[in-house]
């Protein structure tokens, strides 16, 4: 089958996941599109692609799933058999049912999951846990894993045959409780509205950047990255209560899990 088009379609709040997804599709040859949903989008758009599309799913692990904002999403993502690999990203912990998940969601809606990969990665939270993650050794290999997928949809005439059997749990473990809500300093807030205009949940308001949606927030702390007044910040006593379980159950030496 003549192949039409890469589409990378990924949600990555601090960059780790775009930066693995974009490492493997270096490798792919192929003209690609990219849809970051990133940065909130009010109004979810629909996307159609087809047949002779390979589609590249990236995610990275919210409490062992699939985030629930960009499940959202992928509910307007459709294929028509199109053939589709998977990365998630972890910060070290474990992926527990996140690629199961996906790959549940997109083979319900229309594509066919050939492959599919986590990475272990810097955690968001606890910048110590994989440092500096995906290293160069890491990088190799997503990159062999972009080589990998190249050769499979440029040798394939079909992908009938593939059968990718994942780790992970039906139903679902439970989605976790984020305990670190971001909140803003209102003496030290210039109200520059940098922290509203890239929250992936559209949880802080352009027009009161001050004021922030605790029922919407999902504790990336993007906001707090951003902020160049750090007038952004976490309940220390919170932040050393999650950082302190998170060494308890992290490894940084994970190794990257690949499914053919």
């Amino acid at each position: 089958m003549k192949m039409n088009e890469l589409k990378l379609v990924y949600f990555s709040p601090t960059g780790t996941t775009r930066k693995v997804i974009m490492e493997a599709a270096r490798s792919i040859d192929l003209k690609s599109t990219s849809h970051d949903f990133s940065v909130y989008k009010e109004k979810k758009p629909v996307l159609k692609f087809a047949e002779n599309d390979f589609a590249l799913f990236g995610i990275p692990v919210y409490y062992g799933r699939v985030p629930a904002l960009f499940t959202e999403y992928l509910k307007g993502i459709t294929g028509n058999g199109t053939p589709a690999a998977l990365i998630a990203t972890y910060g070290c912990r474990d992926y527990e049912d996140a690629l199961l998940e996906l790959k549940d969601i997109v083979e319900k809606n229309g594509f066919k999951v050939i492959a599919a990969a986590a990475f272990p990665a810097e955690h968001s939270l606890d910048p110590t846990i994989g440092a500096r993650r995906p290293n160069k050794a890491d990088l190799k290999t997503i990159a062999e894993y972009g080589v990998e997928l190249n050769r499979r949809i440029k040798k394939s005439d079909t992908f009938d045959s593939f059968d990718i059997s994942l780790p992970g749990n039906t139903p679902y473990r439970k989605y976790g409780k984020n305990m670190l809500f971001p909140k803003a300093d209102v003496n030290s807030c210039t109200e520059c509205k940098a922290c509203a205009k890239v929250c992936p949940a559209g949880a802080i308001s352009l027009k009161d950047p001050k004021r922030t949606d605790k029922d919407k927030c999902i504790g990336c702390l993007k906001c707090v990255r951003i902020c160049r007044q750090n007038a952004r910040s976490v309940n220390s006593l919170k932040m050393k209560m999650v950082t302190g379980r998170l060494s308890k159950v992290c490894q940084s030496d994970k190794k990257a899990d690949i499914f053919l």
